[in-house]
């Protein structure tokens, strides 16, 4: 008789966290692609320019958190234990927003080496859309590329992380068993 497998349900806070930074990442990189700062400075002049000197940072940040919490929910589909899983999830969503900064930093510098030389999406945006659009187009395009590759990076950063908190639980004696083990 087969057996029938159950899905994994991902936790509701892990699925909010994820929307959330996919949401911000999106927004950001839009922003910064069309230059959108310009608008909202126009509109508030000081929240226009916090905006615009941090919204780089943004993009990078959130295409890591989306690239790391990516690589969680990857690492907890692997896992059978309903509390060992849940209790690493919490773990290493902790340790990976304090690790966001350096993932982020070293995503971003791995995302500006260039895979490929010539410029043939920009000539051909150029020549399809229009010298103006096309250098819209090519400039939303390299962001939305930018932002995929950090999370890309990050994704596996994201499975090592769940990982070493799933080692951890895993080899922790549980808080009874040590006050057991003191008493005798």
């Amino acid at each position: 008789m087969p057996r029938k497998k159950s899905p994994r349900a991902t936790p509701a806070w892990m699925r909010r966290l994820t929307a959330l930074a996919v949401a911000v990442g999106v927004i950001a990189t839009l922003s910064y692609g069309t230059g959108a700062h310009i608008a909202v400075r126009y509109l508030n002049p000081s929240l226009g320019a916090w905006w615009n000197s941090n919204e780089f940072a943004i993009v990078e940040c959130a295409a890591a958190a989306v690239g790391m919490l990516i690589g969680i929910r990857f690492g907890a589909r692997l896992v059978n234990g309903g509390a060992l899983r849940n209790r690493s999830m919490i773990a290493a969503v902790i340790v990976c927003a304090l690790v966001l900064p350096i993932v982020a930093r070293v995503g971003a510098e791995i995302a500006r080496l260039r895979f490929t030389s010539g410029a043939s999406a920009n000539a051909w945006l150029i020549d399809r859309f229009g010298y103006d659009v096309g250098m819209f187009l090519d400039k939303l395009l390299m962001a939305g590329a930018y932002s995929i590759k950090i999370a890309a990076f990050a994704l596996p950063a994201g499975m090592v992380l769940f990982g070493a908190a799933i080692a951890i639980f895993m080899t922790a004696k549980p808080v009874g068993d040590t006050a057991a083990a003191i008493s005798r």
